[in-house]
């Protein structure tokens, strides 16, 4: 098992929405509007960036920049040195979700019904649902966009905005959206303590159920061959090999706990996978041998984000109290 090396605690002051890093930056989303970066240096910065929470966050597809979403009806970049470049405002409504590709230099947003795509930081397009959109994900290519929302899913190509799109259907509300790496299949977190997913390009329906709680995390390990996901007491991970996926087989069941997982992250190129857990723990599980690691001790609220740095070496995690947690390894 690999061993932590330094660790470093972060007093954030407001619940972590998101984590993520820029180069070797950490950055984190918080409830009230503001982002903190953490440097590899030691050193820390508070921008505000939204009047209200930031409900969603993505790295840029420059790769330089970090774009938030809020209630406030924004949708900003926050570039170095505390630049804010607006991209888009709306009225009255929020920006609840926000996706960004590098490949295709793909950013869409939802607010309400609509999926709008920009490009090179111009709104382009949008994209109608018949409801309001409970998530957004770009394929590995950012070509394809999956959109839930309630009776399914909606796939469309991106960057053409006259696709009419094609319907993956299924009952009930469908909240986070996650597509494989290798685009074979559509995984939703529904509403009731289960999740749902198609088989492309026969959209054959999969259901994964069982579970105590609502699923608020997804993570595909790179090869996408497995599928963590939170919402048990334990991380539960999904095989998906073969024609038929994680149909008649039985998930891995890592780092289980008394308290329920509450937000997974695979590493970037190994079998190591990340688990945050709703009494604010964290702590890592080996797929080899199914070993688990205390990294974090528990705390005053549930770990809400998990993030890898791009080389594996460090991870961040942000918690509901406004805990932050940087692990280098």
């Amino acid at each position: 098992m690999t061993l932590p090396g330094q660790q470093r605690a972060l007093d954030l002051g407001a619940s972590v929405t998101s984590t993520h890093w820029i180069g070797p930056t950490a950055l984190f989303a918080l409830g009230d509007g503001a982002v903190v970066t953490a440097s590899a240096d030691g050193a820390t910065d508070r921008i505000q960036v939204h009047d209200g929470a930031i409900l969603c966050a993505c790295a840029h597809p420059d790769g330089k920049r970090l774009v938030t979403g809020g209630d406030d009806g924004r949708l900003i970049a926050l570039g170095e040195g505390g630049n804010l470049t607006p991209l888009l405002e709306t009225r009255g409504k929020w920006v609840d979700h926000v996706v960004a590709n590098p490949v295709s230099g793909a950013l869409v947003a939802s607010v309400g019904k609509q999926a709008v795509v920009l490009q090179k930081d111009k709104e382009t397009h949008r994209f109608e649902h018949p409801s309001t959109i409970g998530g957004l994900a770009l394929d590995a290519k950012g070509r394809r966009l999956a959109v839930s929302h309630y009776g399914g899913a909606t796939l469309r190509y991106a960057l053409a905005g006259d696709d009419p799109g094609v319907a993956l259907k299924w009952i009930g509300s469908h909240l986070l959206v996650s597509i494989s790496p290798d685009a074979d299949y559509v995984i939703t977190a529904m509403q009731e303590n289960a999740l749902h997913g198609w088989r492309l390009p026969e959209k054959t329906d999969l259901k994964m159920d069982g579970y105590p709680a609502k699923t608020k995390s997804l993570s595909w390990d790179k090869r996408g061959r497995w599928l963590a996901t939170s919402g048990a007491d334990s991380a539960i991970v999904w095989p998906f090999v073969g024609k038929l996926g994680p149909q008649g087989k039985a998930p891995l069941q890592l780092g289980q706990r008394a308290a329920l997982v509450s937000a997974v992250a695979f590493h970037p190129n190994e079998e190591l996978l990340v688990i945050g857990y709703a009494d604010g723990a964290g702590a890592l599980a080996r797929f080899s041998d199914s070993a688990v690691l205390d990294l974090v001790p528990p705390g005053d609220g549930p770990v809400t984000a998990i993030a890898w740095r791009s080389d594996g070496r460090a991870v961040a995690l942000g918690d509901d109290s406004g805990r932050g947690t940087l692990i280098e390894f």
